[in-house]
């Protein structure tokens, strides 16, 4: 009997010296066909160091290690900008949960809280309340990673096109130790705690997909525990449209790689791209594809490389986002 692999995932990682190069390397993922869904951070050391039983010297120990909590990265459109210009970029899930539990413990921040909303104080006080406390524990998290070695982010890959893409940009930016490693796609003790015979939340399904609720505001899917239900649509939503990408491809004798990693050698144009009918979401993932390889190009050429015969191409990309923009 053939021993059953267990399913894995790819992910490309990194270290970050700083909050503004981490930033940078998000930014440009996201510019250049990555979701925001495919992006983890590590969760906060209290969190860590109790789900490990142990503590630890570097964050570097912790890159390849399944077991390491991690959270999601959340940009700050998602939150709103008056919160977010607290953070200079992103958040996660951990402020948000601190910032229930100081509301809901009764705690003296909390009570100073209530007691202004009760007396009549402005919705601007109070938030600038709230966003002292998110942003004092955004401060401390950014401090205990960098005193640790720095700032990990860990980027989920479908594709060989999408590692090198990844760790191109995760370099770019500073990152260092800069490696794509296979992890389990399940956890078992996340399956345990959010689906097993002691679990107190409510399990729903989106799109016939499973997922699991917890009063306590947390969401889980398939080893990744997400902050709202917005965040877990969008990310069956981007599985169910990489299935049609693969089904499309193999109806098409599309080499899925050469789609990824060099749309050029399968459309003419971005305008052929935009005629087939593949999810607006990954048209629009493999145009930044697309104006990526378009942008090394163009540095190739700068560096004294034979220059691209396309010149008019990555406008050419640009007009065609737009239009996708506008559907």
């Amino acid at each position: 009997m053939a021993e059953q692999k267990t399913p894995t995932v790819r992910e490309a990682v990194g270290v970050f010296p700083s909050e503004r190069a981490l930033q940078a390397a998000v930014d440009d993922l996201l510019s250049h066909g990555f979701d925001r869904s495919e992006l983890s951070l590590l969760a906060p050391l209290s969190s860590v160091q109790k789900e490990l039983g142990h503590g630890f010297a570097s964050v570097t120990e912790l890159e390849d290690d399944a077991t390491v909590p991690t959270t999601a990265y959340i940009s700050t459109n998602t939150i709103g900008d008056a919160e977010g210009g607290v953070f200079g970029g992103f958040i996660y899930v951990g402020a948000l949960a601190t910032l229930t539990a100081v509301v809901a413990s009764g705690g003296a921040i909390g009570a100073a809280i209530i007691a202004a909303a009760a007396g009549g104080v402005g919705g601007g006080a109070i938030g600038g309340v709230l966003a002292k406390i998110i942003g004092q524990h955004h401060a401390d998290y950014i401090e205990e990673q960098l005193e640790r070695g720095g700032l990990l982010l860990w980027v989920r890959t479908w594709s060989a096109a999408d590692e090198k893409h990844a760790i191109e940009i995760l370099a770019n930016h500073s990152g260092s130790d800069v490696h794509v490693h296979d992890l389990p796609a399940t956890h078992a003790a996340l399956e345990e705690r959010y689906n097993g015979a002691e679990f107190a939340g409510e399990l729903q399904a989106y799109r016939g997909v499973p997922y699991s609720f917890l009063p306590s505001g947390e969401y889980y899917i398939a080893g990744e525990v997400l902050p709202t239900e917005q965040d877990v649509k969008a990310r069956i939503d981007r599985d169910i449209d990489r299935e049609k990408l693969r089904s499309e491809a193999k109806a098409q004798n599309w080499d899925i790689e050469a789609l990824l990693g060099n749309p050029a050698s399968i459309f003419p144009s971005p305008a052929k791209l935009l005629a087939t009918e593949l999810p607006l979401s990954i048209q629009r993932d493999i145009l930044k594809r697309w104006a990526y390889g378009e942008k090394q190009l163009e540095i190739a050429s700068d560096d004294g490389m034979k220059p691209s015969k396309n010149g008019d191409r990555l406008q050419e990309i640009n007009l065609a986002l737009e239009r996708l923009q506008a559907r």
